[in-house]
């Protein structure tokens, strides 16, 4: 790796390429040497894993930017934190390739030469040292996307909002009215990724490619994702009474009900035919007491 950042590229033009660099003893030799630069990091040797490049960018992150090493594999991009000079890396992050989204933001004078990596988890922006090195990063991600996504047919739609920088706003985006100080701290709607105050986003909801538990989202995500979430729960069918179809064509309705009222329809007619019954045989009873007392008579 380079001081000044740039990616090295380890596969050749071929489509085959990273399947012939995954198994060179090179290509493990180098893994080897990254999984053991970071502390406490998930083991990286994998078969068939290639290492495609590697270069130090600066991520955007919510108070700064702060310098990140990146390593891009054949199926996983995988970063840290720089320390003692590059000898050693933590915060170990893996983000798998089939899951990631790659979009080129505006560029502005804050952050030259950036692109936004979307995921489920997390999404962020990166800024490289030059245009040339943002293009052939780019080029290596679209590649071994492309490439990933074709060998890995589960692919989740859904990503992690990016949040908009603490300095971008010094009130809040959904209100516009509150200021931000000491006592009153900045927010960030997990759905939108705005920067809102603690009035403005009192609201929890479930995102599950986010967390399992419910997280924070503004007022106006979460009157929006509370109708979406109304409108999937409701039927796509109903019943029209006028149907003449049999309870077992329509998947809407359960043929429980109808077994309980032939249940209770039976239970009544049985308790009919016995009251019936004992009535009959009263009135006999009756008549036999009345011709015995005649003859009595």
């Amino acid at each position: 790796m380079d001081s000044n950042g740039s990616t090295h590229s380890s596969s050749s033009g071929k489509e085959d390429g990273l399947s012939q660099l995954s198994r060179s003893a090179e290509n493990a030799k180098r893994i080897k040497n990254v999984q053991d630069k970071f502390v406490n990091g998930q083991s990286l040797a994998k078969e068939g894993r290639a290492l495609v490049g590697e270069g130090v960018l600066m991520k955007v992150c919510r108070k700064k930017p702060k310098q990140r090493v990146f390593f891009l594999f054949n199926d996983i991009l995988v970063y840290g934190r720089v320390v003692m000079n590059g000898l050693k890396y933590t915060q170990q992050k893996i983000i798998p390739l089939s899951e990631i989204k790659i979009s080129t933001p505006t560029d502005c004078e804050e952050n030259p030469y950036s692109w936004l990596i979307s995921s489920p988890k997390k999404s962020f922006v990166v800024r490289a040292n030059s245009d040339r090195e943002r293009q052939e990063w780019l080029a290596h991600l679209d590649r071994c996307v492309y490439h990933c996504r074709n060998t890995n047919q589960s692919q989740n739609n859904a990503v992690a909002a990016h949040w908009v920088p603490d300095d971008r706003s010094d009130t809040c985006m959904h209100c516009h009215t509150t200021k931000f100080s000491t006592y009153n701290r900045k927010h960030h709607c997990r759905n939108c990724g705005y920067i809102v105050c603690d009035g403005c986003s009192k609201k929890r909801f479930l995102l599950p490619h986010l967390d399992s538990k419910s997280v924070r989202v503004c007022d106006a995500c979460y009157s929006k994702l509370t109708k979406n979430s109304t409108n999937e729960s409701r039927p796509t069918h109903q019943r029209d009474s006028s149907d003449s179809e049999g309870e077992e064509n329509n998947g809407h309705y359960s043929p429980v009900p109808v077994c309980l009222s032939r249940h209770i329809l039976i239970t009544i007619s049985s308790h009919i035919c016995i009251v019936g019954h004992f009535l009959s045989e009263r009135r006999k009873f009756l008549k036999k007491t009345q011709y015995h007392r005649e003859l009595n008579d």
